[in-house]
């Protein structure tokens, strides 16, 4: 097949269903918790109306919904899941949509050590040429806290690439996002002098780089679970 044909197999031609919006918007307002645990909704005929749409359409809703583990349905009815139940037997994205703090800093905190440590095991001297231009980089923009940002969450994403483990790669993708967002950032953009955290910070890059070129998955792992601690640590302090 040629690259134009295969290129064209690629166009989008159907846009989202109304099951699929409908879906969507029932799941925003379980994750929001509007609509509460155990929530009954009405029967088909009757919501399907209130709806305006048809009783396809809702069932195709409904199967999406199922699928990923939202809701329920019983011979006596529809039912909203319990919050705990979606976490625990939802699909990942589900349980990623309704994880609390402490489960999303523990996953983070149980995952992101491992990764580094099997970087240290596989990262090569051409991974650890452009590891060591990053590390320069964090160091460089240590004044300029957008900047340091930036390049503080490249550091870590390249050595998480080199774990060369897609599943932890892409479930630590998911969380590591949130923890930036919620943690990192509001750290480095605080207004309140942080000089001592990022030259602590930017020596445990340091001590982590010397790691991985050593190939100490041990140590690896050590630093990789301090520097998250610290992380937290921060922002408690600055958040409390």
């Amino acid at each position: 097949m040629k690259k134009q044909d295969l290129l064209e197999k690629l166009v989008v031609t159907e846009i989202k269903t109304q099951s699929d919006y409908l879906a969507d918007k029932i799941r925003n307002m379980i994750i929001s918790g509007e609509l509460d645990d155990n929530f009954k909704f009405p029967n088909e005929m009757e919501f399907s109306k209130k709806l305006n749409v048809s009783r396809t359409t809702l069932r195709e809703a409904y199967k999406v919904l199922t699928t990923q583990g939202f809701i329920r349905i019983t011979k006596h009815g529809t039912y909203v899941k319990s919050r705990a139940d979606i976490a625990k037997q939802g699909d990942f994205v589900a349980s990623l949509d309704l994880a609390d703090k402490r489960e999303m800093l523990e996953f983070v905190c149980a995952l992101e050590p491992e990764a580094v440590a099997l970087a240290a095991k596989k990262i090569d001297e051409e991974g650890l040429k452009k590891l060591k231009v990053l590390l320069l980089e964090c160091e460089e923009a240590a004044h300029d806290s957008n900047e340091l940002m930036e390049k503080n969450y490249q550091f870590h994403t390249y050595i998480r690439e080199w774990a060369q483990n897609n599943l932890i790669t892409s479930a630590l993708a998911a969380y590591y996002d949130i923890f930036n967002d919620q943690i990192v950032e509001k750290i480095y953009s605080s207004n309140i002098s942080i000089v001592e955290f990022r030259t602590n910070a930017l020596a445990q890059h340091r001590e982590l780089f010397s790691a991985l070129k050593n190939g100490d998955s041990d140590k690896a792992r050590k630093i990789s679970f301090q520097h998250l601690l610290d992380d937290i640590r921060a922002h408690e302090l600055r958040y409390r």
